[in-house]
């Protein structure tokens, strides 16, 4: 299978790159900086192909797209983004941009290369911050609202495209740059348990929204 991968330079997204390589698949790694992931790509130079693409560039999603279209795509996941506290229009403009915007944009470039495969998956790292009804301390109003945008847009995604798999999951609380040292969650217990999420991804049970353990969240 093959399997495209955005935000690899770091934590969940390396981690993914490496579960994705365990599994056998062919990896097509893309970040701003691809330089963390040069010893990895040196070990696996058949399986893993690194792409050091700006996907916020203008012209970066249609590259891709033209890219995939003629290598072909089986698995899709989405696990760039930002985490802002903020609350100012450029805050908001730019969380929107790079967390839900984007991630739809790429998801919806790539819907005909992803049709041509035998079980097709989007997978959108998601976050629990993004349930209105999880939402009892308030705060985060950019990371929040554009993390919940990305769930409906995910969602209308995986009606109008039944025949393909969405998932939105939650990682958990890991321990990565953007989680601090305080969470509870290793990036190896993350990772270990998105992938299975994601090999476990049918059209039947699309449009989900999940965390790492596979259990149901609220919306």
């Amino acid at each position: 299978m093959k399997t495209l991968i955005t935000g690899c330079s770091r934590g969940i997204g390396f981690g993914l790159v490496q579960e994705a390589l365990k599994a056998g698949h062919k990896v097509y790694a893309v970040a701003r900086n691809t330089s963390s992931l040069q010893k990895l790509a040196s070990q696996h130079p058949e399986q893993l192909t690194l792409l050091q693409i700006d996907i916020s560039q203008a012209g970066a999603i249609d590259e891709l797209a033209r890219r995939q279209s003629a290598e072909g795509l089986d698995v899709l996941i989405n696990n760039a983004g930002m985490m802002t506290q903020g609350e100012t229009a450029e805050d908001l403009a730019q969380s929107f941009w790079v967390n839900s915007t984007i991630p739809f944009l790429l998801s919806r470039a790539l819907l005909p290369t992803l049709q041509k495969s035998a079980a097709p998956r989007v997978a959108q790292i998601s976050t629990l911050m993004a349930s209105i009804h999880d939402n009892s301390s308030g705060g985060y109003y950019a990371y929040r609202s554009s993390k919940t945008a990305l769930n409906m847009l995910t969602r209308s995604l995986a009606i109008d495209h039944p025949q393909i798999a969405f998932a939105l999951i939650h990682p958990g609380w890991v321990k990565t740059e953007m989680g601090g040292s305080r969470a509870p969650t290793e990036v190896s217990e993350s990772v270990a348990g998105i992938w299975k999420v994601i090999m476990g991804m049918r059209p039947g049970n699309s449009g989900q929204f999940v965390n790492f353990k596979g259990e149901a969240l609220p919306w």
